[in-house]
């Protein structure tokens, strides 16, 4: 059982600044002699701002590939995510290709700002539904990518790590994939236990557009990863969306603990899912690469799986003979929490 407790968080935290923060209605590649071709591109829409911008990265030979490729929604961080999957991304993904840690795929990531990704309380920006119903079927008719959900996948890092469990466990239906990394939300179970006295008239500024003025809070935890899989619990678990959640027990937004709530969630209720908290690693530095090589192979897993592991089943057949193997459950690892001395 999660001890509920009142958490106060940074303002920075809240507000999820973190670092890492369209062929359309009209579509311009970026120069570059890179071997993998950058498009910035728009379209027009009344879900949001419009035009709403977004960028392509289609892979090394895509011109050449003759069967559709998957498709993978990366979700950008807590800047406004103008260029980011070129300064940011791009370099991991041309390494994945490169080194065969990832197949050929077609990536988007929406220009969204500080959206949230979520459609807004007050109906001035509905960010879901755009990515949802006019990004993801445009993508699907202007590109040769795949058509079903077998072939579409979700990742983002920081808030775009939050954006990706906040969409994915909504509709989980969609992606056959959706991997978090160092997903950057309060980790809490109520907006009653975000203590917001401290930080002025600027909480409520940010929260009402989004959340309304004051906080619905029904609406809110409808949109907090957390409380997403508390109440979608069965829903997600029989849509058997592959699920990867990590983080770095350095992280200085203290991202872990979010990732480490929801894991104890999706473990709790039985969500097969895989769960990383990589030892002296930030949310920014030297591990990145590593980390977003690791995230790309996930999916390049579940993209590609390799069938059935002989070993494995021999091994599971003669577990179940001796009694040992019991089929997964719900809270099956009972426990008292154990208060600990403070640290010194």
């Amino acid at each position: 059982m999660l001890e509920k407790k009142r958490i106060s968080l940074a303002w920075s935290l809240l507000l999820l600044p973190f670092v890492f923060g369209g062929l359309g209605a009209a579509g311009q590649e970026s120069a570059g002699a890179k071997a993998s071709r950058l498009i910035h591109a728009e379209l027009a829409t009344e879900l949001v701002p419009s035009p709403a911008k977004f960028d392509v990265l289609l892979p090394p030979g895509y011109d050449n590939i003759k069967e559709p490729v998957p498709l993978l929604l990366w979700l950008h961080g807590g800047s406004s995510g103008v260029n980011h999957l070129e300064r940011r991304i791009r370099t991991h993904l041309e390494r994945a290709w490169a080194e065969g840690v990832f197949s050929p795929a077609v990536v988007v990531t929406p220009i969204t700002g500080s959206s949230y990704y979520i459609d807004w309380k007050d109906g001035s920006q509905k960010w879901e539904t755009f990515i949802l119903k006019e990004l993801l079927p445009h993508m699907r008719k202007t590109y040769r990518i795949r058509q079903d959900r077998e072939g579409t996948v979700i990742a983002g890092a920081s808030s775009g790590g939050q954006g990706t469990l906040r969409i994915a466990l909504r509709n989980p239906e969609l992606f056959i994939a959706a991997a978090g990394m160092e997903p950057g939300f309060p980790p809490i179970m109520s907006f009653d236990d975000l203590d917001l006295s401290t930080y002025g008239p600027g909480a409520a500024r940010f929260l009402g557009p989004r959340f309304g003025q004051p906080v619905d809070k029904a609406y809110w935890r409808a949109r907090h990863p957390s409380t997403i899989v508390v109440d979608n619990a069965d829903r997600i678990r029989k849509s058997q969306i592959q699920l990867r959640i990590e983080a770095g027990d350095e992280d200085a937004n203290r991202t872990y603990l979010s990732a480490e709530l929801v894991h104890r969630l999706l473990f709790d209720a039985a969500i097969a899912h895989e769960y990383h908290l990589e030892r002296g690693a930030a949310h920014v530095g030297r591990s990145m690469p590593r980390r977003m090589l690791e995230t790309f192979a996930f999916l390049e897993r579940v993209l590609h799986p390799q069938g059935p592991d002989s070993e494995a089943q021999r091994h599971l057949e003669g577990a179940k003979r001796k009694g040992r193997y019991r089929p997964r459950k719900v809270n099956e690892l009972r426990y008292e929490p154990v208060e600990f001395a403070p640290l010194q």
